[in-house]
């Protein structure tokens, strides 16, 4: 039981992973890729970290904890930097390339 929810959890990881590589080569402006990224970072490689982990559940020793610090520093770090990155475009005078609800 616990590979096929490696497995789905690996598979779902490949999903983000591409979908957020696909966004990087496609989106229209700085602000969106940022976005891709952080889709591509928190969503595949969490995920595939947590697939790593739950494949030792049942040695638990110090490389699923390292594993859980590693999820937890990409959950915590990854967000916090790409809402950086962004802001300082911003005040660099980088625009959006269409702003939601804005009127021309």
């Amino acid at each position: 039981m616990m590979e096929i929810i490696v497995e789905i959890s690996l598979y779902i990881a490949g999903f983000f992973s591409v979908i957020g590589a696909i966004g990087m080569l496609r989106f229209p402006d700085f602000y969106t890729r940022c976005h891709a990224s952080t889709i591509v970072n928190v969503g595949g490689v969490t995920l595939a970290l947590f697939a790593i982990m739950l494949s030792q559940l049942y040695q638990m020793n110090l490389y699923s904890l390292k594993i859980l610090f590693l999820i937890a520093l990409l959950m915590l770090v990854n967000p916090t930097n790409t809402h950086t990155l962004a802001a300082a475009a911003y005040r660099m005078g980088i625009k959006p390339k269409k702003i939601v609800g804005e009127k021309k």
